[in-house]
């Protein structure tokens, strides 16, 4: 049989396949609109029976790879267009981000549409074609929103700091005293999770957000107990009780208590603590910066901390360390090379006996 006959006939056939992707797109794109009426957040059952027509609609095409590619387009576009409805739902004012307190209606109806969207993607994971642009656009959705849901909490933006009543503060007095930073931060987490994350039905979607706002605490907490300064060894204790207490707090931003990669890397802080400063160059499982700064909190008043040379405070020192991870060896270096010129200028008879031991760790 001729190619030209057979071209002929996929040509006449043209218009009816138009036709046909046309209808499949309205029979997609009218329970989308009948679900999102206005102002109104459509329901789970709502979104599941907009998943089944998108099924449908493939099943019908299945038998002609053509068409189930275009019909998958399709599916795309309805995709696309619940996104963009659910964009308009949601609230983005100033007031917001505030999440100090219970609430709003605002918060509520945010979290509301969260949880269509988790739905969405859930559902999006049983249709049988490669809908990974969809899933991928509407997981970027889910992750953008529950971003700005915990931004208020994060390292960068800093709500243990800025906060009067959740501040994050390892200092002397924390040391001495009762450690009242530990119940503050427990405070803070146990109102995100009742008052916040307790409204999203479908935890498990956003279960790997959750782990990585969770290593992001966990990762602020280290930087801050790295540069407690002068350390004795009653403060070794109370900061090995506290990593303790620490973990079972944050331990409550998930329903499954993982231990990943931070929690383990907290509790070979808390070893850390009490070896000898021969044994620090042999850890492995602390990161090598973090150990640096660890080291110079042994060391005597001469020997500064880094962020002390370069003129910051602890919280400025911690916001550096986010933003320049890479940098952190190289300004330590610059700070003991800061040293030994003070030293060989003041005419000192000897370094301090930590030097020593940070310079075997840089070269590690």
């Amino acid at each position: 049989m001729s190619l030209f006959p057979m071209l002929t006939f996929e040509k006449c056939l043209t218009p009816f396949q138009c036709t046909y992707l046309a209808r499949s797109l309205n029979r997609l794109l009218d329970p989308v609109n009948i679900a999102f009426p206005g102002k109104t957040v459509p329901s789970t059952s709502e979104m599941e029976s907009i998943v089944r027509i998108m099924v449908s609609e493939l099943t019908a095409a299945r038998g002609d790879e053509e068409l189930k590619k275009l019909s998958t387009n399709n599916i795309v576009k309805a995709i696309r267009d619940i996104l963009n409805k659910c964009d308009n739902l949601m609230h983005f004012g100033s007031g917001i981000s505030d999440i100090a307190s219970a609430p709003t209606q605002y918060h509520v109806k945010n979290m509301q549409v969260m949880n269509v969207l988790c739905t969405l993607h859930s559902k999006l994971e049983e249709v049988p074609a490669d809908l990974s642009v969809g899933r991928t656009e509407v997981w970027n959705m889910i992750s953008d929103n529950v971003n700005s849901l915990l931004n208020p909490f994060s390292p960068d933006r800093a709500y243990f700091q800025h906060s009067p009543r959740h501040r994050l503060r390892i200092e002397k007095q924390d040391i001495a005293g009762c450690s009242t930073y530990i119940s503050l931060i427990e405070e803070a987490v146990t109102h995100l999770v009742s008052n916040y994350l307790s409204q999203l039905s479908c935890k498990s979607t956003i279960l790997p957000k959750l782990k990585e706002f969770q290593d992001s605490l966990i990762s602020l907490y280290l930087h801050h107990l790295c540069m407690v300064r002068p350390l004795g060894e009653g403060g070794k204790m109370k900061i090995a009780t506290d990593i303790a207490e620490m973990e079972r707090v944050l331990g409550g931003l998930l329903d499954e208590h993982t231990v990943n990669e931070q929690f383990k890397v907290l509790r070979a802080f808390r070893a850390v603590l009490f070896l000898s400063v021969e044994d620090l160059s042999t850890v492995r499982n602390v990161p090598r910066p973090m150990l640096l700064n660890h080291l110079f909190s042994r060391a005597g008043d001469a020997l500064l901390s880094p962020y002390k040379v370069a003129g910051w405070t602890p919280p400025q020192y911690v916001a550096w360390l986010y933003s320049h991870p890479y940098e952190v060896v190289d300004m330590i270096q610059g700070t003991i090379q800061w040293y030994e010129d003070m030293i060989r200028e003041s005419g000192a008879p000897s370094f301090d006996p930590i030097y020593p031991h940070i310079i075997k760790l840089l070269q590690s």
